[in-house]
This record gives C-alpha cells, structure tokens and sequence, in this order.
C-alpha cells in the first residue's frame, strides 16, 4: 500500500484539484482538496465534466490531484450537489476514489471568515484555456455583495478567467482559504468568489474559522468608555438558537479574574456550522503566552468553552456559525 499525502512546499495552491472532461480528458475546471473523502467545486463545474450527460449523484469525473505526491489523476464521484442556478449555492462535492494500492492521507482543511474581506489580497491558481500547468491570479477583495458573493478584482497580468471556477482562494492577510472562485466577467478584470461562510452551509464538515486579522481590530481612543466588542457585534447574549454565559471567579491573593464562557447551541436550533467558535475578548488583553484576542473553541455536542485570565472585566464576544452569529456579554455585570 502507497500512501500519498499533500507536499509541503506553497500548500496555498496544494489543494488545488484540476477537474478534466469525463470522455475528452479536456481539463474545464478546478476543485479544491478539502480532505481524502472530499472535494469541493462548483456545480457548473461538474456539468460541464459530465456534458453531454446532466449532474447526478454517483455520476463520475477525473480529477488531478496536483497538489498530492505524484499527482494522481483519479476518479471522483458526484456526492452532493445544488439544484439552483444561484451562484451562491453553485456546489457541488466529489468524493476521490484512489487507485488500487494507493492511500490518501490528506489533513482536513480550514477555511476562514474575516471580519471584514474589503482590503485583503488574494490568490487563484487556475486553468484558464485547459492549461495542464495552471497559472496564477492575484487581485484585491470587496465586502459581499447582495446575495453574499465577494467580489474580486485582478490586479494581475493574468486575470480570473474561465479555468478558474472551483478554485480555492487565498487571502495572506488572512492566512488562511476565504472561499471558492465561481464566476468571472470575461475582459474586465472582475470575478467572484463564494465565500467560506456560505461553503459550510452546503458543506457542514467544513472546518471555519472567524477571524479578526490586525488590520480589522478596532483602534480605542479611550478605553473607560469605548467597548468595542459592543459596537461590533450588538449586544444580543440569547437569540433563541444560541446562548453566551460566563462565570467569573476572583483571585483574591494573586489578583486576577478567572473567566470561563460557554456558548451553547439550544434545543431544537439548527446544527452548528464552521466547526470553531471565536472569543474575542479585548483589544490590550494579551498575556505572556499568546496574543489572547482571539481565542478560539471547536464546538463539541453543540457546545464550545473558552477559559481566560483577564486583570480586569470588559464585554466577551463569542462568533460562531461561521460568521453568521454574533453574541457579547458584560462580564462586569456578573461580578454582583
């Protein structure tokens, strides 16, 4: 048994899969590795790797994993996909079928959801006009449009183009995927991406992460009055789907607060999406250790917990859902 796994070198564009014609051999797309049972792309994508024949679940395409030792092409058989024409929701996902005697190990990925997309670069790896090599794109990030869509535009001698769609996009700023390239508008530079929030909604086992890169954390003129974490992300502690509570211990003699916050999924509500839920605590609290801005729990049987060591108490934020959810708690009220 050969077991293949994802080279270590550049795995920004590692992850990249090129999805060719099933009669043809044509490449007419790309996809993106999530782990060794799945492959994201888009469902235009796999319509046209199936044409003549329509998408249908156990339908089967080649893909090249280019990304993985010896780069296998291999075949890849529809497991789910959207209905709708939308953009938003054109997905589809592949499960890969290895070669007799060979193993894949590939890691799940992570994707991520900044705070704010407007103002972060980003990075394709496509296969404009078939090209077996692939090449690059590089251009700037706009915030979601109306129908959650981020737009990008090419700053690159080379644009997004057709080749590109299924493709995974990197943010640096970010460190991390912020979404899959799903459209572009031929001659202009422009195209969009569907975003990591959205992926997980079609794709659940996606792992995503909220972030708040330094360029997105708030500057406080004044830290007695300015709570930022209010202004944020509201002031909403229950929705009636998911709940943020704390307790809040004193440490008499060395003089610090122990806090423990839980934010729990309530009964009934949907199923958690992302997999982590962020704490943002406050923007000077940091200790010896790490940068304790962000801290960040994965949920587990609809839960996530996060413990911290603050001098003094200010309003928590927990983020989960992907992005999709927002709630804070004063932890000073809880003092009394």
């Amino acid at each position: 048994m050969i077991s293949l796994g994802l080279r270590v070198t550049d795995q920004e564009s590692a992850r990249v899969v090129a999805v060719h014609h099933a009669e043809t051999g044509e490449i007419i797309g790309a996809g993106c590795l999530v782990s060794d049972t799945a492959i994201l792309t888009c469902r235009h994508v796999v319509g046209k790797a199936l044409k003549p024949n329509p998408v249908q679940k156990g339908a089967s395409v080649n893909v090249r994993l280019i990304g993985v030792t010896e780069q296998p092409k291999i075949p890849a058989v529809v497991q789910e996909f959207h209905h709708t024409a939308d953009y938003a929701t054109d997905l589809a996902l592949l499960r890969p079928i290895p070669q007799p005697g060979v193993k894949l190990i590939i890691s799940p990925m992570e994707f991520a959801t900044p705070l704010r997309h407007s103002g972060k670069t980003f990075f394709a790896l496509g296969f404009p006009h078939g090209s077996a090599q692939g090449h690059h794109a590089s251009g700037q990030l706009h915030g979601a449009d109306a129908f959650g869509l981020v737009q990008m535009d090419g700053t690159s001698p080379l644009l997004v183009q057709d080749g590109f769609s299924g493709a995974p996009v990197w943010s640096p700023e970010v460190g991390a995927f912020v979404g899959l390239v799903v459209a572009e508008l031929t001659g202009k530079g422009v195209a969009w991406c569907i975003p990591s929030r959205l992926l997980c909604s079609f794709y659940p086992d996606l792992l995503v992460r909220f972030r708040m890169p330094p360029m997105d954390r708030p500057h406080i003129n004044d830290y007695a009055e300015d709570d930022p974490n209010i202004q944020i992300f509201g002031s909403i502690t229950n929705n009636g789907s998911r709940k943020l509570s704390a307790k809040v211990d004193w440490d008499k003699e060395e003089k610090y607060y122990t806090v423990g916050v839980t934010y729990k999924c309530l009964k009934g509500s949907p199923p958690p999406r992302g997999g982590y839920v962020t704490f943002i605590t406050y923007p000077d609290f940091e200790n010896e250790e790490e940068d304790a801005y962000e801290l960040f729990a994965q949920v587990e049987e609809g839960s996530a917990y996060q413990e911290f060591y603050p001098d003094d108490l200010f309003t928590v934020a927990a983020v989960g859902d992907a992005g999709d959810t927002a709630l804070t708690l004063d932890l000073s009220e809880l003092t009394d």
